[in-house]
């Protein structure tokens, strides 16, 4: 169907049509299922048109959905809910979407247990679907990546979805979510208030783009690793630079990082993520929770979660530290472990960076791993003197710990472990566990070629593009951009067949930070 132009997306219409939505209480309604009594409540004709619209061109699934309420007003924008639902207990598919004032939709939220999470995503198909659904409902001056990433994420039932982020005004991010059939899954745009053009730099000003090209070369760095998915060794960016556009310098990064290789002497008992009150007991013993003054919840027993791969068991607090421990629910295997909140008293002397990761170490050997392996473990540290906009009260002292397989002195290319440790905590308060193939017992580097050559290939297929661009620590950025020329999301995607030399383009990690 032809599309509306986007700034007319969204203009909300006077007039009413009769829909089968029923709505049994402002705030708590359930389905209608075609055979209530219950008199069908009316929508918006636009709603209407919207629904119909997402339906036919980004949203199949919804054939099979019902509007279970809505709410709002034209003044204040509206927020419409679907499902599957037949009753009150079954539901497997769920839909969330949100439009502001001006009828701009600011949130898109599918969520599905049945989703296919198998079949290999088609990179440029999902691309090209997110792309053509941004062109129609974002209604402000955005940039599009020029390529999706691929979120592994687990515990929030996001992975198996290709990703597309969008740059508004001043490099801030949103993103759109697409699945293996072409569906978009996930939206979300934020309210921005963004600098005026007085308060950053002026492009204009910027150096030459060979000038800062030429710098980046000379700074960025390559790591051989062992490709798990494509079965192959190969060179994959380790260090990739920021330069200051104005300066032509390297933007001094805030965070400081090492490598080492390690022998873990894992002595997990597995057992202990099937038990709720072992986990209980390891919450209490290990990490000081008083349990007693936190409410439990299983989202097994809730509804939405019901036929869902995943179990969530929550402790949570209204002013501390609340726990959350995510399970892979056919193996009860962990996926994540999550501390939020503060703690009722932190250390009065921060732990080093040596004694974070001593405990990073003694939780992997405790409750994540029941064997010996040697890991290439990356290590992650703030820099000691911060630079003046970041706010020392805002930032928490994290130190992070990927821990990569290690086979004949090669690390995979993704970690099996990624753990975070709070200095004035003093705990691990992240944990989180990648699924991972097989791997080989031995790895040959016989005829592959050198890090020399592979760097040379890799800087003649790189781009920068020029951007303002927030200098972040932890959830802590900057109030002003600076403006920097960065790798484009393209060159980050690169990697060097260490056999061949060929340049391949891969699948990004998409992270929520990013």
């Amino acid at each position: 169907m032809k599309k509306r132009n986007r700034a007319a997306m969204f203009v909300l219409a006077v007039s009413m049509v009769t829909t089968p939505v029923a709505l049994l209480h402002p705030l708590s309604s359930y389905a209608y299922d075609g055979k209530s009594s219950l008199e069908p409540i009316q929508l918006p004709a636009d709603i209407v048109h919207l629904l119909t619209e997402l339906k036919e061109d980004y949203v199949p699934l919804m054939k099979g959905l019902h509007v279970d309420s809505y709410g709002g007003t034209s003044n204040s924008g509206y927020i419409i809910h679907l499902s599957d639902r037949k009753s009150v207990i079954t539901t497997n598919t769920t839909l969330t979407i949100s439009t502001n004032a001006k009828g701009d939709m600011t949130s898109f939220v599918l969520h599905d247990v049945n989703r296919d999470k198998t079949t290999k995503l088609n990179q440029k198909e999902a691309y090209q679907k997110a792309v053509d659904f941004i062109r129609n409902y974002i209604a402000v001056d955005h940039v599009i990546s020029p390529q999706a990433m691929l979120s592994y994420d687990r515990a929030s039932e996001l992975d198996h979805l290709a990703v597309v982020s969008v740059y508004p005004q001043l490099n801030n991010t949103w993103v759109v979510m697409v699945d293996a059939k072409g569906q978009v899954v996930h939206f979300q745009q934020e309210k921005l208030k963004l600098p005026t053009a007085e308060e950053v730099a002026d492009p204009s000003k910027a150096i030459p783009l060979e000038k800062a090209m030429k710098e980046w070369q000379d700074k960025v760095s390559l790591e051989l690793v062992y490709d798990e998915s494509a079965g192959k060794l190969v060179y994959v960016p380790d260090q990739l630079p920021t330069i200051d556009a104005l300066t032509g310098e390297e933007v001094s990064s805030v965070y400081k990082t090492t490598n080492e290789t390690m022998k873990i002497k894992g002595t997990a008992d597995m057992g202990v993520w099937r038990d709720t009150k072992k986990m209980e007991q390891m919450l209490e013993k290990d990490f000081g929770l008083r349990l007693n003054q936190r409410t439990y919840k299983n989202v097994k027993e809730d509804k939405k979660y019901k036929n869902s791969d995943i179990d969530r068991h929550e402790w949570n607090a209204n002013s501390y530290q609340s726990a959350w421990i995510t399970l892979d629910r056919k193996t009860k295997s962990p996926i994540e472990f999550k501390l939020d909140g503060p703690v009722e008293k932190e250390l009065e002397k921060p732990l080093t960076h040596d004694e974070a990761k001593d405990i990073a170490v003694q939780f992997v050997e405790k409750y994540l791993l029941s064997k010996d392996q040697f890991f290439s473990v990356k290590e992650t540290s703030l820099v000691e003197n911060l630079p003046g906009w970041a706010d020392q009260n805002l930032v928490r002292p994290i130190s992070s710990f990927a821990f990569h397989p290690e086979i004949d002195g090669i690390p995979t290319k993704r970690p099996l472990f990624y753990l975070e440790v709070d200095a004035k905590k003093g705990n691990v308060v992240l944990a989180q566990v990648n699924e991972l193939p097989s791997m080989p017992a031995t790895i040959s580097k016989d005829g592959i070629i050198k890090d020399e050559k592979a760097k040379n290939a890799y800087v003649k297929e790189a781009n920068l593009r020029l951007a303002y661009w927030y200098p972040r620590v932890g959830t802590h950025s900057a109030k002003l951009p600076q403006l920097a020329y960065l790798a484009t999301t393209n060159t980050k995607s690169l990697q060097i067949d260490a056999a061949t030399g060929a340049v391949e383009e891969t699948w990004l990690e998409w992270k929520a930070t990013q």
